[in-house]
């Protein structure tokens, strides 16, 4: 009977486990992607943004080395004839003046800043870091592994007759040790973003990936 009772809570421990899983990729997928454009056409409206086209020197100067581009983030090349924007830079052609480009600051300091899915990396996931993304996924994987490690070998060294007690009180321990690393993490990730210390994906002039600080 004991046996029975033990295998019951170690299959509702699983279940719930995959359960939560579950849910919080779904959760924090969709947290990543809320407000974003499919990769395809933010790619488009990226390169759009640097200028492939060749920005015209000002009147009355260049081509060549007496070209004096508009803006001081534009730097002038010889293979297209004319100035481009420097990483991480654009040119606005309305207010003909230099912005910063990059991903936006405020979306992701939000979804990282909101407990239900910034301790999921959420954050990470809309700059588009998804590295330090699968970081957080990595270390709740672990931690739920690790809850159900502790509540099996509770069960293994347990010396009552009911080992039921033993069982959860091991994943009761995984699980604090798991809420500790989730909400250490979801600290430091706010502050990060925060601090603007983590740079993301952007696109130079040429299309070429480059790193840039978040702007806005």
């Amino acid at each position: 009977m004991n046996c029975q009772r033990v295998n019951q809570m170690k299959n509702t421990i699983i279940v719930m486990c995959v359960g939560v899983l579950f849910q919080a990729l779904f959760w924090s997928f969709l947290a990543s992607v809320v407000g974003a454009e499919p990769i395809k056409n933010l790619r488009n409206r990226e390169l759009h943004g640097t200028h492939s086209n060749p920005i015209p020197c000002n009147p009355h100067t260049g081509p060549g080395a007496d070209c004096v581009c508009p803006g001081n983030c534009l730097t002038y090349y010889n293979s297209t004839g004319g100035c481009h924007p420097n990483n991480c830079w654009k040119w606005d052609e309305v207010k003909e003046e230099c912005e910063e480009a990059g991903k936006e600051f405020l979306p992701a300091i939000i979804l990282q800043g909101i407990p239900v899915t910034g301790v999921f990396g959420s954050g990470f996931g809309n700059m588009g870091r998804w590295d330090i993304f699968g970081i957080y996924w990595i270390v709740i994987g672990c931690g739920c592994l690790c809850s159900c490690c502790l509540g099996g070998g509770a069960h293994c060294l347990s010396q009552s007759e009911d080992k039921t007690n033993a069982v959860v009180l091991g994943c009761r321990c995984g699980n604090c040790l798991l809420s500790i690393a989730m909400t250490t993490m979801w600290i430091w990730g706010i502050v990060v973003i925060a601090n603007r210390e983590i740079d993301a994906p952007w696109f130079d002039w040429h299309g070429d990936a480059i790193m840039c600080p978040l702007v806005g």
